[in-house]
């Protein structure tokens, strides 16, 4: 820890907010409590984001043309204005501002969530017969730029994969014990209503079509919920869900913040994970799994992800061709129908979470990585 003391860590990002569950709660604080002097630049209000981080406010984006270009001279500003000895930036519209700094002097570290090339080919923003040259442009842009920092992060191995930099340390996405829902915890799986939770970004290549028709089937017990918690990619993808006929049953609840998480789950029976088969999906291990999982509900998720082989080695969940509604709603309805096995299955995802799927080793290579470079 005596080398950490003194050493001043920035992290930056223009895309997140300062609450965010990787960048905040896991890589900061963990820092943090390793005596780094952690600051958190991010859009949003001036706060304290939590114990032994500060926010380094920048004005929120108006729009996406605004987040690419104001909101990444405003975090360029911020960088400089804290002087520190390692930066460590989350977006890939950053990698200018990482390499101005890297000109400066600084130690740099890129932190790559998703698989860049594959990720632009999602984006409905993009027109489609642009997409996969913008896709290689991205690629040409990284090959070349890598080698100019000071380590790359990447949150899982094919994402590594992408990078010949010799200092890759993959630190994976997985919950914090001490932040995991208790599965333990909350009324039975028999007494609690027929709920089916999504918690994350809420967007159509996300599922959000797919579940909101699957909660609309003439085969889901009366009363039966959707409770969607998270941001909806824009006004316009919220108003499209508010015109399809499972909105009715749809409970919008919002960004949580950690400590509501807990309870949220506590009033669901099922974990949905319907993500559309897209490429930069397909070697996926989204956070949320292993939180539905530690939380002892058993997982809905799409078979064409690499998370199916958990789902199936631990036996935790239902794999469904996410792109048919049907066939989720009648693995919804079949754990609706049946508390015991939804428990069982729940319970057999808690067990593997605490025993092998936890943030405690990823912090550690985070660790060593900055007693590496700082």
């Amino acid at each position: 820890m005596s080398q950490s003391r003194g050493t001043k860590v920035v992290h930056l990002t223009s895309v997140h907010g300062a609450t965010d569950t990787r960048i905040l709660h896991k890589e900061c604080t963990t820092l943090a409590g390793c005596g780094y002097d952690v600051v958190l630049v991010a859009p949003g209000n001036q706060r304290a984001p939590a114990e032994g981080v500060r926010h380094h406010a920048v004005p929120l984006p108006n729009n996406r043309i605004d987040r690419l270009t104001r909101t990444v001279w405003h975090v360029f500003r911020a960088a400089v204005a804290e002087r520190a000895d390692v930066y460590h930036f989350h977006d890939p519209e950053l990698i200018l501002v990482g390499l101005a700094l890297r000109l400066r002097g600084a130690r740099v570290v890129f932190d790559v969530h998703e698989d860049i090339g594959l990720d632009i080919q999602t984006k409905p923003w993009i027109p489609a017969r642009s997409r996969a040259l913008v896709s290689r442009g991205a690629r040409a842009i990284l090959r070349v730029a890598q080698g100019c920092f000071s380590a790359i992060v990447p949150a899982t191995p094919s994402i590594a994969a992408s990078f010949s930099h010799r200092r890759t340390v993959v630190v994976r996405n997985y919950p914090r014990l001490d932040e995991l829902a208790d599965g333990d915890g909350g009324p039975p799986h028999a007494l609690r209503p027929n709920a089916a939770i999504y918690l994350g970004a809420i967007t159509r290549v996300r599922g959000l079509e797919q579940m909101l028709e699957a909660i609309a089937s003439p085969a889901m017990p009366p009363g039966a919920s959707l409770l969607l918690a998270g941001d909806f990619e824009d006004a316009a993808t919220r108003e499209r869900a508010a015109r399809l006929p499972g909105w009715e049953r749809t409970v919008a609840l919002g960004h949580l913040r950690r400590d509501q998480v807990a309870a949220t789950f506590a009033s669901a029976r099922i974990g949905l994970l319907v993500l559309q088969p897209y490429e930069s999906f397909e070697e996926s291990l989204p956070t949320k799994l292993f939180e539905y999982m530690g939380a002892g509900l058993p997982v809905v998720a799409s078979k064409f992800l690499r998370c199916r082989e958990l789902i199936e080695r631990y036996d935790c969940g239902v794999a469904v061709d996410p792109r048919d509604p049907d066939e989720i709603a009648e693995a919804m309805r079949r754990l609706f129908a049946s508390p015991a096995a939804a428990a069982a299955m729940g319970a057999r995802g808690r067990q593997a979470v605490r025993a092998r799927y936890q943030w405690e080793p990823e912090g550690k290579r985070l660790i060593a990585l900055y007693a590496a470079i700082a």
